[in-house]
C-alpha cells in the first residue's frame, strides 16, 4: 500500500498531463475504429446498399452532387481522419515521455531519500545487493510496465469497447463472437498468468543470487586466488546456471503453448466471423460494406492479442518489482519530525539505568556513567562485548530504555541530525569513495584550501604516504580504497574526519590497522589536543588505558567505570591488563 501511495504521489505533479494522455487516447482509438466505417459508407453508397444511417457524413458528402465529387470528398475525409490520427500520435507520445520522466525521476528520488533514512539496523538487516536493486532493476520494470504495456493494454481495451459499440449497431450478432473470442483470450491469459507467476519469482530470486555471486567472487578475488577456490567458485557458479536454465526452459515452453493456443484462436475469429457476416448479407440482414468493417474490426482486435504473453510477463514483473518495493518501504525510516531548533549547550554526556536490546535481547544492562566535556575516555572490552553498540546508541542507531542524555536533554527527544552534527562516530567499516584522495578528504568540506588539507593530513602521518605516489592527492583509491593499505584508509577516514571537527570524536576501533610507530605519533597528538573536543576510543588495545581521563570497561553485559588505577583492583580488568603487558613483552623480545 505504501508504494501505492509513493506511485499516486510521483504522478500528482503530472495530472493535467495524464487526463490529456487518456483523452488522446480515446480520441486516438474512436478515430482508429472509425476509419472502416468511412469505407463501408462509401461502399454501401457506391453498390446502393446503405442499410445504417450516419448523419456526419450525409451532411459532408450532400455538399457535392456528382460522383467525382462524392469520391474526393471521402478521400479528403479518410486523408483529414488519418493526419488527425497522426497528429494525436505524437501529442500522446510527447505528453508520454514527460509523464514517464517525470515519474521515473520521482520515484527514484524517493526511493534514494528512504534508504538514506532508513533506521541503522534495518539498513543493516538488509543487504545491500537487494536495496540497490530494490531502487534500479524494480524501479525500471515498474516504469516500463506503465510506459509500454499500460498504453498497449489501454489501447486494446478502447479498441475492443469502440469496436463492438460499432457492430451492435450494424447487427448484434456479429459482435457477439468478438465479445467471446475476447473473453476466451482474456481466460486464457489469466490461467497463464497465474502458472507463470511462480516460475518468474524463480527466475528473479536466481538472478539475484547470479548478482550475489558474481558481486561476492569479483570484491574477493585475491582470497580465491591465494586459497585455489577457482574450481569451486566455478562449479558452485554452473550449479545456479543450471538451475536459471531449468527455469528458463520451463518458461519457454509455457509461453509456446500458450502463444500457439492464442494465436489458433487469434486466427480462428475471421473465418467465423466471415461465414456469419455472409450468411446475415444473404439474408439481407447486412451490407457489403458491413462485412467489410466486420473484417477489419475482427483483424484489429485479434492482431491486438498477438503481443498478451509479453504484456503477461511484464505484468508479473511488475507485481514482483512492486511487492518488492513496497516491503522495502515498510522498513522502518529515523524519526526527523522532532524538532531542530534546541541548542545544546552542555556536551555532558550522562547514562542513567540504560539497557539496550536489540532484536529482543538485552546487549548491555543497567549503564551508569558520565562522560565531560573535552574529557580523553576509552571503551574497552573483549570482541562482542558491545563496545561499538554502547557509542552507536548514543547517536541514534539502537533503542534504548532508562535514561541517556546530552546535558540535560534527552537523546530520543532530539532530532538525529542535530545529535550529528555534535557528534562525530568513525566507524569500523568507514567508506571510502572510489574518487581520488583529495576527493575523499574534501567530501564533507569540498572548498578545503589544499594547504590546510596537507596539514590535516601531517596530523595524521599519512601526508608522507601520500607524497610517494605518482599522483599525491590526485591519485585514485579504487573502489573501497583498494588500492591503499588498510593502515592507510584508517589514516584517510581520521583525515577526512578532521576536516569538519564537531564537539564530541568518537573513534570505534580506529587505530586497529595503523602500525605502531604512526599510531603512536597520532594518538599523542590527538592527546595534545587539550579542552578542543571530547575524545572517546574504543579500543581493544587495553595498553592505552592509562593515558586516558576515563576508562569504560565492558564485562559481561555490565560496565565499570574508573581510572586505570581504580580499574586494577577489579579482577577481570586486573588479569585482561596483564595478559596484554606480558604479550607486548614478548613481541618485543
Amino acid at each position: 500500500m505504501k508504494f501505492f501511495k509513493t506511485i499516486i504521489s510521483s504522478l500528482k505533479h503530472t495530472k493535467m498531463l495524464i487526463v490529456i494522455f487518456f483523452v488522446l487516447s480515446i480520441m486516438l482509438n474512436y478515430l482508429t475504429t472509425y476509419i472502416p466505417i468511412v469505407i463501408q459508407y462509401f461502399i454501401d453508397i457506391v453498390l446502393k446498399q446503405r442499410t445504417t444511417p450516419n448523419e456526419i457524413l450525409d451532411l459532408v458528402v450532400n455538399l457535392y452532387e456528382n460522383k467525382i465529387g462524392f469520391i474526393a470528398t471521402i478521400c479528403i475525409v479518410l486523408i483529414i481522419i488519418q493526419v488527425v490520427i497522426m497528429i494525436f500520435t505524437y501529442l500522446r507520445s510527447v505528453i508520454k515521455t514527460k509523464i514517464i520522466q517525470e515519474f521515473q525521476y520521482e520515484i527514484k528520488l524517493k526511493l534514494f531519500n528512504h534508504i538514506q533514512n532508513l533506521t541503522y539496523q534495518d539498513f543493516y538487516n538488509n543487504s545491500l545487493a537487494d536495496l540497490v536493486q530494490n531502487s534500479s532493476d524494480d524501479v525500471n520494470n515498474i516504469i516500463n510496465f506503465i510506459d509500454k504495456q499500460l498504453t498497449y493494454i489501454l489501447d486494446i481495451a478502447l479498441i475492443i469497447i469502440f469496436a463492438i459499440g460499432q457492430l451492435i449497431t450494424i447487427d448484434f450478432r456479429l459482435s457477439s463472437i468478438m465479445i467471446f473470442l475476447s473473453c476466451f483470450i482474456i481466460f486464457s491469459s489469466i490461467i497463464y498468468c497465474k502458472k507463470s507467476k511462480a516460475i518468474i519469482q524463480k527466475r528473479i530470486e536466481i538472478q539475484r543470487k547470479l548478482y550475489s555471486k558474481m558481486d561476492d567472487n569479483f570484491n574477493n578475488l585475491k582470497f580465491i586466488k591465494l586459497n585455489n577456490l577457482q574450481e569451486k567458485e566455478e562449479q558452485e557458479f554452473e550449479k545456479i546456471v543450471k538451475e536459471s536454465n531449468k527455469f528458463n526452459k520451463e518458461k519457454v515452453k509455457m509461453d509456446s503453448n500458450y502463444n500457439i493456443g492464442v494465436e489458433n484462436v487469434v486466427k480462428l475469429g475471421p473465418p467465423l466471423i466471415f461465414i456469419l457476416s455472409s450468411y446475415l448479407y444473404m439474408i439481407g440482414s447486412i451490407s457489403i460494406g458491413s462485412i467489410y468493417v466486420t473484417l477489419s474490426y475482427s483483424n484489429k482486435v485479434t492482431k491486438s492479442f498477438t503481443d498478451v504473453a509479453d504484456i503477461l510477463e511484464a505484468l508479473n514483473l511488475f507485481r514482483e518489482s512492486y511487492k518488492r518495493l513496497n516491503n522495502l518501504l515498510e522498513l522502518t525510516i529515523e524519526e526527523e519530525k522532532i524538532s531542530n531548533n534546541i541548542e545544546i549547550k552542555d556536551r555532558t554526556i550522562t547514562f542513567e539505568n540504560a539497557n539496550i536490546m536489540i532484536n529482543g535481547t538485552i546487549i548491555l544492562e543497567n549503564l551508569n556513567f558520565k562522560i565531560k566535556e573535552n574529557e580523553k575516555t576509552v571503551v574497552i572490552g573483549s570482541t562482542g562485548s558491545g563496545k561499538s553498540i554502547l557509542l552507536k546508541t548514543l547517536i541514534g542507531f539502537y533503542d534504548y530504555t532508562g535514561s541517556i542524555k546530552i546535558g540535560d536533554i534527552e537523546i530520543r527527544n532530539l532530532n538525529k541530525k542535530l545529535i550529528r552534527e555534535n557528534i562525530c562516530l568513525l566507524l569500523q567499516d568507514s567508506y571510502l569513495f572510489s574518487r581520488t584522495i583529495a576527493e575523499n578528504i574534501k567530501i564533507l568540506v569540498p572548498y578545503m584550501p589544499n594547504e590546510e588539507m596537507i596539514n590535516i593530513s601531517k596530523f595524521f602521518a599519512l601526508d608522507n604516504d601520500v607524497q610517494k605516489l605518482k599522483e599525491g592527492y590526485n591519485s585514485k583509491i579504487g573502489k573501497k580504497g583498494i588500492a591503499l593499505s588498510k593502515g592507510q584508509r584508517q589514516r584517510l577516514i581520521l583525515v577526512r574526519a578532521f576536516t569538519k571537527l564537531k564537539p564530541i570524536m568518537i573513534f570505534d576501533d580506529s587505530f586497529s590497522a595503523i602500525d605502531r610507530i604512526n599510531k603512536k605519533q597520532i594518538l599523542d597528538n590527538l592527546m595534545s589536543l587539550e579542552d578542543k573536543f571530547t575524545k572517546i576510543i574504543i579500543t581493544h588495545d587495553i595498553g592505552l588505558a592509562p593515558s586516558f581521563d576515563k576508562i569504560i570497561y565492558i564485562n559481561n553485559k555490565n560496565v565499570i567505570v574508573g581510572k586505570h588505577e581504580e580499574l586494577l583492583e577489579n579482577e577481570n580488568y586486573n588479569r585482561v591488563y596483564k595478559l596484554n603487558q606480558d604479550k607486548i613483552e614478548e613481541e618485543y623480545i
